[in-house]
């Protein structure tokens, strides 16, 4: 059985979202994520084999599973999609917006841009070019091609080992692994700094440390007036760590304007790296939502949770990608994707009944500020207003509409 080792993707450029700003009384305005993402070409017909580090989570040992040869077809061609890869019971393009793939499936990002699709046997399946495949702007502010953002089962778990994700279903079987391979020579999926079409609008947040839940409901806003195909609108209350990379927990609702609706998803959005997310759900203006993320100590992972009070439906996704930690961000947010007026953006959304514990125990030290972008365009900026109604517990986020 041959085995290849597991690199780490390291960020090149400093992210820098917020942290240094704080640290030195500034808001500059700075919301997107810079960061430099790297792959490995897998440039073999016989790809070796993975083994999981020897590392146990809370009764789980990645090192039972022992991966298949993975072996190459050059004779498969490749192709762009334009949904992204999504565990389906039927495979291939299945619905707008994902494309299927079978549970079981090793997806190898190489370096050559180019995503591998393996079956459970190690037999590849799909060629697809990142370069072609359309691109989705992420929660995260970095936008990537459709094939390093992953829709997961809402009752799986997936769990960070180096630049491999292993997803397993509730009996502890492996429905899905993710390698990003890794020669530090070429970078990911762009990302950029600063009002490039894409920027938090704005927002009320705060550092903290040690937090192991953050809770908010808020109210579905009306929707853009004229939001258009390539435009995009996310609302979200958030965590975001910053050791070993600034992964962003977001219980997110968007307004789609391909569909022309709101849907609620819960991502778990790595700047550096392939997202996860759960299912979508179709959301109507007024719905009640709650946004949860909270940190599991007995299986030792987050759960973040984006809940339809008023239907009933939810989207879930489970990562271990971080560890709770100190300076962490907390926020609720408005963030806007190439919009240019005041016609691209949703109604006021009221964040209230918000609540911050760590392990268990309400945490008193909270104190949210807001915060504005420098960046978008002065004719959305100038009708923003971050309304604070009870510090931290209840936010307003103001637009023109």
């Amino acid at each position: 059985m041959y085995t290849f080792s597991v690199l780490k993707c390291v960020s090149l450029l400093p992210p820098g979202r917020k942290l240094e700003e704080k640290q030195m009384n500034e808001k500059i305005g700075l919301r997107a994520f810079s960061t430099l993402l790297a792959v490995m070409l897998v440039s073999v017909v016989a790809v070796p084999a993975v083994s999981a580090e020897a590392q146990t989570t809370t009764g789980v040992d990645l090192e039972q599973y022992t991966i298949p040869e993975l072996k190459m077809d050059r004779s498969i061609e490749t192709i762009a999609i334009s949904g992204m890869l999504s565990l389906q019971e039927e495979p291939g393009k299945a619905e707008s917006g994902i494309y299927g793939i079978p549970f079981g499936s090793i997806v190898v990002h190489a370096a050559d841009g180019i995503t591998r699709v393996f079956d459970k046997d190690g037999d590849q399946l799909l060629s697809v070019s990142d370069e072609r495949s359309e691109k989705i702007p992420t929660p995260a502010g970095v936008e990537k091609p459709c094939t390093w953002v992953h829709q997961i089962p809402d009752d799986s778990r997936a769990y960070y080992r180096g630049d491999t994700i292993f997803v397993l279903n509730p009996a502890g079987e492996l429905i899905l692994l993710i390698i990003n391979e890794d020669t530090t020579s070429k970078p990911c999926p762009e990302s950029t700094r600063g009002w490039t079409g894409r920027d938090w609008l704005e927002s009320a947040e705060d550092y903290l440390n040690g937090i192991t839940e953050y809770t908010a409901y808020w109210t579905v806003p009306s929707a853009p007036p004229s939001l258009e195909v390539g435009e995009m609108i996310y609302l979200f209350n958030v965590i975001q760590g910053d050791t070993p990379s600034r992964y962003l927990l977001q219980p997110v609702i968007r307004y789609n304007p391909q569909q022309q609706r709101w849907e609620g998803q819960a991502w778990g959005c790595d700047p550096d790296g392939p997202d996860l997310i759960g299912s979508t759900i179709v959301l109507n203006t007024g719905d009640t939502m709650k946004g949860r993320i909270y940190w599991d100590g007995v299986r030792s992972l987050w759960i973040v949770s984006q809940e339809d009070c008023t239907t009933g439906q939810s989207s879930v996704v489970a990562p271990d990608s971080i560890q709770p930690q100190s300076n962490c961000l907390v926020a609720c947010a408005l963030e806007g994707w190439y919009v240019d007026d005041n016609t691209d953006v949703p109604g006021d959304t009221n964040f209230y009944s918000m609540s911050y514990k760590a392990y268990g125990i309400p945490m008193t030290n909270v104190y949210l500020n807001p915060w504005y972008s420098s960046f978008a365009p002065q004719e959305i900026m100038g009708q923003c207003f971050v309304e604070i109604i009870q510090n931290p517990y209840q936010v307003k986020l103001h637009t023109a509409n």
